[in-house]
């Protein structure tokens, strides 16, 4: 056994303790009183701390302890003139002692451990790791706020790398950000790979004029594609981080193939705002070779704006388009008016893993491989978990690239949620005044999870600041995005959903919350949207940013919380989601596909081509029973029901809530309110209720409990005139119904949703109907919600008037057409 006796000398006091072993726990804690004697000090009295308080031991036990030790200690920085008495104590038993630095918070609690310089600053001295950890989580204990156990690990690492306890709990306290610590990880650029040069490429003069304007080489995924037979008609699916130059991949086999008169490029992307962009890039880009573009994107027959010169034949070389739009012209039997493809690029495919629209992208993408067989399939992603699967599925080659274009660093802010609007101020300032090596500002893009929160932060930045989201009109979001793109908007802030493709040349990405809608994101979502930080053409690096609020749920059974969120999705992979989806789905892309075929034996080709497992013949079958189509032997053919249903993306349960509606003689406009209802609607004076009833009430018109609330007890009293008024005039229009659920039996949104048409068929445009409701009700909405669901009816309309026909309800069919024309406008 080893034997330590360590000694802290204090103006009251002498500490000993017994250490055994080196061990942090001592075998005793006890205290040495010293008188001085003819001989000098010798110890007086000896006392033992027990669990019972002090026992009082001969002093010769202290003298036999000290002979016995291997070694004989004494606290540094003790008091002086008690440590002068131990050392002459000693001397006169001709011992000797170490002066040694320990740790005091170990001392406090009868405790051992040495201090050296791995150990932990902390209120001008130093402690010992175990006293830091603990004093760490006890202030976390302490503190109003809940974190979660990732984050107190994340703090943990923290101290562990500072070695600095003050700067790790100024953390806690992130208004004073200190870069380096809110710094979870950094991820470094690589250029492994050397561009192709551009004037080598095979490729038409005119083409590689156009292209040596902007750069001399190929960026180092464009090479890889190159060499592996881009422009040889290879099928590709290119995976890579965002700003690494996919789009001009497609773009090189699409014009190259073209202008070798291969057939004309189709340009397939997931959002309305996308298609706009890429419209705008590729009109301006190629306009000068002869190549026209045109945009196609669902039936978008809403007459809204003079200013929209967009070109939509089909006669272009180039059409971009939204899935659906494309779809669509393949479900109504348009694929002949597209003549010859020859390129078919696929943007953002790793949507076919998404649960709402992946069936539709999985099923347009099988139609395209049955009616342009000789096109050569570019896919594009930056976030595909299982890569070699997909690829493998798609029957397309994997071009993969796994470095980003410039370094990006990525930092977790821990913060309270009033604190956010100060902390995004002084980020968004302080990137805006760097300027790049390529001489362009720096600019920031807010993630946050809802549109109502894109105005309410960017009103409440002090900056010029400008929300931006699918509600606005096509002309507010082409003015943010020309703004952005001239380096004059310091910051724009949007929600999760618009995070997949639009560009905006950000250097910096801040998540103002990790949500989409109340929905926590998922990796894949969360690294498209970091993916937007530092474009190598603007910037030298990106940062990306996580605002995360401890404690913070967006539901009750949410079992994470924000913070956790955060560190799981920092530390995260991809999870591989996998194709599936359920029999509605797959009976209406079986009716999409019969609208492009007539052979079982060809519809079954097209569906073994596609991701997810078909049972063919059994939903033949189903769809057969229900008159939506005709098969004898190898023939299928739709019938008129069928046929009216695969073009207007009606599924099989909607189509016959229209079919009855129309055998029952409903009137259209009840019908179509009743297929879709207008629930994006908000109050637009809710701060000014919130204030006068004292409570927070939620800006959703139909959410929860808002309605409940307004019309309790005596709130509506509390409220001045004017907007009581609006607010009687909301209750009578549309909460007069008798049903026992009330306001929750759907009867409120039915009737605001027949309002909506109504005011339109009145001849008001999408912006005059949210002023008119402003007026009329104090409710707004947003003028792009408004106008996509106004589209949404005109199709419904289309296929109630197309139905009633069929069945040879002709005054019903009026009845649509003269209502589906009022609301075309």
């Amino acid at each position: 056994m080893t034997l330590w006796i360590l000694f802290i000398a204090e103006r009251s006091k002498i500490t000993v303790l017994a250490i055994r072993d080196k061990k942090k726990k001592p075998l005793f804690v006890g205290e040495v009183v010293l008188r001085n004697t003819s001989g000098g000090p010798r110890p007086h009295k000896f006392k033992v701390k027990t669990d019972k308080g002090e026992e009082l031991h001969p002093p010769s036990e202290i003298t036999d302890l000290l002979r016995k030790a291997n070694r004989i200690m004494i606290a540094k920085d003790g008091d002086q003139e008690q440590t002068s008495d131990l050392v002459a104590m000693l001397q006169g038993f001709q011992l000797s002692a170490d002066v040694v630095n320990v740790c005091r918070f170990c001392v406090l609690k009868d405790m051992f451990n040495f201090l050296n310089r791995r150990s932990i600053k902390y209120h001008r001295e130093k402690i010992c790791e175990d006293c830091a950890r603990e004093e760490l989580y006890r202030v976390l204990a302490s503190s109003q706020t809940f974190y979660s156990d990732e984050a107190c690990e994340r703090l943990e690492s923290i101290l562990l790398k500072t070695r600095d306890l003050d700067r790790t709990l100024l953390m806690l306290s992130p208004e004073d950000l200190d870069h380096e610590l809110t710094r979870f990880d950094s991820i470094a650029a690589s250029k492994e790979i050397s561009g192709t040069r551009i004037k080598e490429l095979p490729i038409r003069r005119k083409f590689k004029d156009l292209l040596l304007k902007k750069s001399d080489t190929l960026l180092p995924v464009q090479s890889l594609s190159v060499e592996s037979g881009l422009l040889k008609g290879q099928n590709q699916l290119v995976t890579s981080v965002t700003a690494t130059g996919k789009t001009l991949i497609g773009e090189l086999a699409g014009v190259e193939n073209i202008l070798r008169n291969k057939g004309k490029l189709l340009y397939l992307v997931p959002l309305v705002a996308l298609a706009n962009q890429k419209y705008d890039q590729f009109t301006k880009r190629y306009s000068n070779l002869g190549i026209q573009t045109s945009i196609r994107v669902g039936s978008a027959r809403i007459k809204a704006s003079k200013n929209d010169k967009s070109k939509r034949t089909l006669d272009s070389d180039i059409i971009i388009g939204t899935y659906e739009g494309i779809d669509y012209i393949l479900r109504t039997g348009g694929a002949d008016m597209l003549g010859q493809v020859g390129t078919i690029v696929v943007d953002e495919v790793h949507t076919i893993e998404d649960e709402e629209r992946g069936h539709r992208l999985d099923g347009v993408i099988g139609r395209l491989k049955y009616v342009a067989p000789s096109a050569q399939f570019i896919y594009l992603s930056a976030t595909v978990a299982k890569p070699q699967l997909m690829a493998k599925q798609l029957g397309a080659k994997l071009i993969e690239y796994e470095y980003r274009p410039v370094p990006i660093e990525r930092h977790l802010v821990l913060c309270p949620e009033h604190s956010k609007i100060k902390i995004m101020t002084r980020l968004v300032r302080d990137e805006f005044n760097k300027v790049s090596s390529k001489g362009h500002k720096g600019q920031t893009i807010v993630f946050t999870n809802s549109r109502r929160n894109c105005h309410r932060i960017a009103e409440a930045l002090p900056m010029y600041a400008a929300p931006y989201h699918a509600g606005l009109t096509s002309e507010e979001r082409k003015k943010v995005e020309v703004s952005f793109g001239k380096g004059k908007l310091p910051v724009v802030v949007t929600t999760a959903a618009l995070a997949a493709g639009v560009d905006f040349p950000a250097s910096q990405v801040i998540f103002e919350s990790l949500a989409m809608g109340i929905e926590w994101l998922n990796m894949q979502e969360f690294l498209q949207m970091l993916g937007r930080a530092g474009r190598p053409d603007y910037h030298d690096r990106g940062e990306v940013v996580l605002l995360a609020v401890p404690n913070k749920k967006y539901t009750s059974n949410q079992g994470d919380t924000e913070d956790a969120v955060a560190i799981k999705l920092l530390k995260g992979e991809m999870q591989h989601i996998g194709v599936d989806y359920g029999e509605e789905e797959k009976t209406e892309e079986i009716l999409a596909t019969a609208a492009v075929t007539h052979s079982v034996k060809d519809l079954k080709r097209i569906h073994a081509n596609m991701l997810a497992d078909y049972s063919v013949d059994f939903l033949i079958k189903r769809l057969e029973r229900s008159k939506f189509l005709h098969r004898k032997g190898d023939s299928i053919k739709l019938t008129r029901f069928g046929k009216i249903a695969s073009g207007h993306f009606l599924s099989v349960s909607k189509a016959f809530l229209i079919r009855d509606a129309v055998m029952m003689e409903q009137s259209p406009l009840t019908t179509v309110s009743n297929l879709e209802f207008f629930d994006s609607v908000y109050f637009k004076y809710a701060a000014r209720i919130s204030a006068a009833l004292n409570i927070n009430l939620p800006s959703r018109v139909f959410q929860g409990a808002s309605l409940d609330i307004l019309f309790e007890g005596e709130n509506m009293q509390k409220l001045d005139i004017s907007l009581r008024d609006q607010v009687f005039e909301f209750a009578s229009d549309f909460l007069t119904c008798s049903c026992k659920d009330s306001p929750y039996c759907g009867c409120a949104e039915h009737k605001f949703s027949e309002k909506i048409i109504s005011i339109r068929a009145e001849g008001y445009d999408p912006v005059g109907i949210v002023r008119k409701l402003e007026n009329l009700y104090g409710v707004t909405a947003y003028p792009g919600d408004v106008l996509g669901y106004l589209d949404n009816v005109v199709r419904n309309l289309e296929a109630v008037e197309m139905i009633a026909r069929a069945y040879s309800k002709k005054d019903i069919a009026s009845e649509a057409r003269r209502l589906r024309k009022q609301v075309e406008g």
